[in-house]
């Protein structure tokens, strides 16, 4: 009688009352741990009253989803706030552009999808050198284009002749480093480089190697861009 008794006085609160405390009088959820907490298998989240909730896979953080919803699993880099991956591509072969004209700068192109659900920052580096070996001075700008409309651009030169002895510098360029920050939303978008001539022709993704003291650097003077991607 007094087993029975005392089973009975630890299911009546369970009936009748919501919340229970473990360490604590005084319960602020369903479930109040005053205390540490010692979980051997997996933690689910989400379900139902009748069905078990989401374990997550090996890896994946929990996140909240603020007050009232429950948390869920997320990979790493799916979080906000965290880097989800970071991208370079550069020049390949070499380029004329016109006086009047405008060229994609060939291999600076990149297609980036933004997951469904989510939104993305994107924050681009990009430097870009130009020059022609003809003595003459130039200038023009490079241009970051998503989708094909300019987002973005930066004025570049190169300088002509420089007298000196014994010998003469010619066809100087003036290297042009610029960056650009974008917010999108869910979907697929292609970047990528132009050039623009105003004044004179010159080459992109131009290989130095008539220079005095060429070392075989076939980069040196390749267009680079660089792509960090932020989770919003």
């Amino acid at each position: 009688m007094k087993t029975n008794l005392f089973l009975g006085a630890l299911v009546f609160p369970l009936i009748f009352n919501a919340q229970v405390g473990v360490g604590t009088p005084t319960p602020q959820k369903n479930l109040h741990v005053n205390g540490s907490l010692q979980v051997v298998n997996e933690i689910n989240v989400g379900g139902t009253a009748t069905t078990a909730g989401s374990a997550g896979t090996s890896g994946q953080v929990l996140a909240s989803n603020g007050p009232g919803v429950a948390p869920n699993w997320k990979t790493l880099n799916t979080v906000s706030g965290t880097i989800a991956a970071a991208h370079y591509v550069q020049g390949t072969t070499a380029a004329t552009v016109a006086q009047g004209t405008t060229a994609d700068v060939p291999g600076v192109t990149l297609t980036l999808t933004v997951p469904a659900g989510m939104s993305q920052t994107f924050l681009f580096t990009i430097l870009g050198f130009v020059t022609l070996a003809d003595g003459n001075s130039t200038q023009g700008v490079f241009s970051l284009q998503q989708n094909g409309v300019k987002i973005s651009s930066a004025f570049a030169s190169k300088a002509g002749n420089f007298p000196g002895t014994p010998t003469t510098l010619s066809s100087m360029p003036v290297p042009v480093t610029f960056l650009k920050s974008v917010s999108l939303p869910a979907g697929t978008y292609t970047f990528k480089v132009q050039y623009s001539a105003w004044s004179g022709s010159a080459t992109v993704n131009f290989l130095p190697s008539a220079y005095v003291g060429y070392n075989g650097d076939t980069e040196a003077m390749l267009t680079k861009m660089q792509v960090l991607v932020y989770n919003n």
